[in-house]
């Protein structure tokens, strides 16, 4: 056994044993420097502090105050921030309306998609059923009495700029979900869903794509055999997808990757949709900037609204999941609907940074301390400290309004259970007790939440590891082995 797995055990041994009496302060810093400490992280820079919310008292620092890429930490802040702006009952509608008159049952104009910026339109909130709201409109327009729509039907995305990925992401992980760009017009999260079948050994497997709409293309360099790994690319600003994986026989592989253009791809979809319900699109889709006019809404006769789930629903798969994509949707709708200023595009990424630094302001972070450029943590410019990290936490621990307080704890990842944690902390104290948010890019591990210690208080805890040489599940077991010790501390 290494020396560094020796020290964990013992140190998760020593304080298993039950204690009369409380553990003083110094004791709690002493075993966590000797976790921080070991030589396995010799070139790693470490930032921690521990704190017990009902006492105030300061369990442990390091390096509190220094600056650290958060990774997805960053959404702590983004979903904290938007909960205080929108409320915890905000809701996204993306409006379908028909552009001119309607004659013995054709639309003599077009169909206009107003998007809200939702990112929940598509199989996510709908047991996977990608086009039942599009299926929905389809019957909306029978309703109405239309059987054919003689233009085009044009997605408005203006309620964001169209900067649709961050500053900073690596090109090498936009073919992937996590990196899908963002668009005031969401479907299916940016995403089409590839799956590939082991066939004969030696031969190319099978490949198919949900939704089939002909909006990307194949190319299958894919073969059966052994040992099985996954490869996806995608030639940048187009939707060509070559899959050149090796999948053994019988195996199946899934993966979400991201298209290029959100709004075309919602758009097209809707098209191809209304087509097989049977109404007939004699026009293509467009983007509003290329329609040639600014639509008139109050002119228009509105068809159909689809609502979105309640930002508290939506922020607690943002943090359960780390997804990104709700992240930076949620960012920029801050900057769409809570932005008050004129130096920034409303709905742009800076608009919603903005939107935002009143929250901090008034919970005690100056946001010039800080280096805020996405909403999901994705890009390496991101910088945030220990002690921010926690005045945050204990702002959203304290706040007022019990329904926000309630969908930001709830949103937290829970040890052993849900998310990114319910492969850690699969026994002990801390199990289905920490409620944490992850955060992971290269380089960059980190874990912030809140713990019930033994002696009934609530701990907040933020332990940030940047430029680490060793494993990344050596860092989290550091990382486990602290919080499980705090889940003990008497």
């Amino acid at each position: 056994m290494s020396r560094s797995l020796t020290l964990l055990l013992l140190v998760l041994l020593a304080w298993a044993v039950p204690h009369a009496d409380a553990q003083p302060r110094d004791v709690v810093a002493s075993r966590i420097e000797e976790i921080l400490y070991d030589t396995d992280f010799r070139s790693a820079y470490w930032g921690a502090l521990v704190v017990d919310l009902d006492t105030g008292e300061r369990l442990y620092e390091s390096n509190s105050y220094g600056r650290f890429i958060p990774a997805s930490n960053m959404k702590l802040f983004t979903t904290a921030a938007a909960l205080d702006a929108l409320g915890p009952h905000f809701r996204y509608a993306t409006r379908l309306y028909a552009d001119g008159e309607i004659q013995n049952g054709t639309l003599l104009g077009s169909l206009v998609v107003r998007g809200s910026g939702d990112p929940t339109f598509g199989g996510r909130y709908t047991a996977g059923d990608m086009t039942m709201a599009f299926r929905g409109w389809a019957d909306s327009l029978r309703a109405a009495g239309v059987r054919r729509v003689v233009g085009p039907v044009v997605g408005d995305d203006d309620v964001f700029d169209d900067i649709g990925l961050g500053t900073g992401w690596a090109w090498d992980d936009l073919v992937y979900a996590y990196a899908a760009p963002v668009s005031g017009l969401q479907f299916n999260e940016g995403t089409v869903e590839l799956t590939v079948t082991g066939t004969t050994p030696g031969q190319p497997a099978r490949m198919s794509v949900a939704p089939d709409d002909g909006y990307v293309r194949l190319a299958n360099l894919t073969t059966t055999g052994t040992p099985a790994q996954e490869r996806y690319a995608r030639a940048l600003g187009s939707n060509d997808f070559t899959v050149s994986s090796t999948v053994a026989p019988g195996e199946i592989q899934t993966e979400a990757v991201a298209v290029v253009n959100p709004t075309d791809y919602f758009v097209s979809t809707l098209v191809a949709v209304l087509r097989r319900q049977g109404i007939e699109v004699d026009g293509a889709s467009v983007d509003v900037d290329t329609w040639g006019a600014r639509p008139q809404y109050t002119r228009m006769r509105r068809i159909a609204t689809h609502l979105s789930p309640e930002l508290s629903s939506i922020v607690g798969v943002t943090n359960t999941d780390s997804n990104n994509l709700y992240a930076e949707q949620i960012l920029r709708t801050m900057g769409a609907y809570a932005y008050t200023g004129t130096q920034y595009a409303l709905g742009s990424t800076e608009a919603g940074v903005v939107a935002g630094e009143p929250f901090l302001r008034r919970i005690g972070i100056d946001p010039a301390g800080l280096s805020l450029v996405d909403g999901s943590g994705l890009s390496a410019s991101n910088r945030l400290t220990p002690q921010a990290i926690i005045t945050l936490l204990t702002a959203m621990h304290e706040y007022p309004d019990p329904a926000t307080r309630d969908a930001f704890y709830r949103s937290l990842s829970v040890g052993g259970i849900t998310g990114t944690l319910s492969n850690r902390y699969r026994g002990g104290l801390a199990r289905n007790n920490v409620h944490a948010k992850t955060g992971y890019i290269s380089g960059a591990r980190t874990l912030s939440g809140y713990v019930t210690a033994a002696n009934g208080h609530t701990v907040a805890f933020s332990l940030m590891c940047n430029n680490y040489a060793t494993s990344t599940s050596r860092v989290n077991r550091a990382q486990d082995a602290i919080v499980e010790m705090l889940a003990g501390w008497r």
